[in-house]
């Protein structure tokens, strides 16, 4: 079987970027080994955008008997990071000052800058001032100041009635913060985990080719066979270990001419976590029930699925008066001789075949059932196959949005 799979190394098509998904990540940490010698790491978040609550935790498997130390060290960490765009931690061990193995991080979210403000209160006079988001000034400082959504609270108040506590109008967007690692001789190692019963289902790495000068970009991205092997070995697992203690060369990437350099970045994120119970086969599964789930061509993706004949169906049902969310996160079939179909049926209207560009970007349909075939045809070459993944809800979204993500009547 390993050997099958070195012999896919040859042929795989790296795809970049991260499958983001409707699915809860709630509970998904990230772990880094402590090293001997000096090195850092660091988190960034994209342009205007901050790190609102990221936590970090020094972790321990001994009888720790610095745990206050580990503790403080923790919560100073976590302060470096917060509201910030970037921040660099020191994971030498005799610098963390207690006996940790390994940082864990999680809750690697950023969100728009502009959407907080500073709301401060004079410790001596009582009065409440509102400033823009940044560095607050050192009269402020003396008061008792807060970071508040902007956008996410409305304070009412008319002549004769008190005030009334703040409505939330709306949520802000996050994006998914990285972290950046230097790639050489250290030995480092990195754990992605899941709570119990759960399994990874995305993990999202990159080697870069970065010269060694600050605020360079990279020159070159792609991934060499030992991240890639243990990256795929992540998926369907509660818990994985990616490590490296040597140069790593790019054998995947998009650019041909990246091919054969060395990598000195490595660039990762949080990675996606879901109930195994709500993870289905298309060849096992006649009907996906539930509300929310994900569905995917074999239980050994991204390696790629075998190549025998086969045809598959699978059913989701839409609830009446309601929705259904369905994404297809990623797709590799040998368009030749396979195929992927996604049929809305139903619904009052004729059925509509949906585009797998439309898929990708997410999609919501109303009324019927979705139908999803997967046939594999003698002589095929074979891929990585798909994953997708859908959520039914009971209330139907407002006729303005039905108008502009109803795909069928685009199709």
């Amino acid at each position: 079987m390993q050997d099958l799979r070195l012999f896919f190394l040859s042929i795989f098509v790296f795809v970049g970027g991260v499958h983001v998904s409707q699915q809860s990540r709630h509970g998904a940490v990230v772990s880094r080994s402590v090293t001997g010698r000096r090195s850092y790491i660091t988190l960034k978040c994209p342009k205007d955008h901050v790190f609102a609550n990221v936590k970090f935790r020094l972790q321990d498997n001994r009888v720790n008997t610095n745990y206050n130390k580990c503790l403080v060290n923790s919560l100073v960490a976590q302060k470096r990071c917060r509201w910030h765009r970037r921040c660099k931690i020191n994971t030498k061990a005799k610098t963390l000052n207690c006996s940790a193995s390994a940082i864990q991080l999680s809750n690697l979210k950023c969100v728009p800058k502009d959407s907080f403000v500073n709301i401060c209160k004079s410790a001596e006079t009582g009065a409440v001032w509102i400033t823009n988001y940044g560095r607050l000034k050192r009269t402020q400082v003396k008061g008792q100041c807060k970071r508040i959504r902007k956008h996410a609270i409305r304070i009412r108040t008319r002549r004769g009635v008190g005030q009334r506590r703040p409505a939330v109008k709306g949520v802000v967007t996050q994006e998914n913060g990285i972290i950046q690692d230097r790639v050489g001789w250290q030995k480092k190692a990195y754990k992605y985990s899941c709570p119990n019963g759960s399994v990874i289902h995305s993990i999202d790495l990159l080697l870069s080719y970065v010269p060694y000068a600050k605020r360079s970009k990279p020159l070159c991205q792609g991934l060499s066979p030992q991240l890639l092997v243990q990256k795929n070995n992540c998926f369907w697992k509660e818990s994985c270990k990616v490590s490296w203690d040597s140069p790593q060369v790019m054998a995947m990437s998009h650019d041909t001419n990246c091919i054969g350099k060395q990598g000195s970045l490595f660039t990762t994120r949080e990675h996606q976590c879901m109930p195994k119970k709500n993870i289905l086969d298309i060849c096992k599964k006649r009907e996906a029930k539930g509300k929310r789930g994900l569905l995917r061509s074999h239980d050994d993706y991204p390696w790629n699925y075998r190549a025998q004949p086969q045809k598959c169906t699978t059913l989701i049902k839409i609830k009446p008066e309601g929705a259904l969310y369905l994404r297809l996160h990623d797709v590799d079939l040998d368009t030749r001789r396979d195929e992927l179909r996604v049929l809305h049926v139903g619904a009052g209207r004729p059925s509509c075949s949906l585009k797998h560009s439309s898929l990708q970007e997410g999609v919501w349909l109303y009324g019927g059932y979705i139908k999803i075939q997967f046939t594999v045809h003698h002589r095929t070459r074979s891929g990585r196959g798909f994953i997708m993944s859908y959520k039914n809800v009971k209330e139907r979204l407002p006729r303005n949005h039905v108008k502009k993500s109803d795909i069928c009547s685009q199709v």
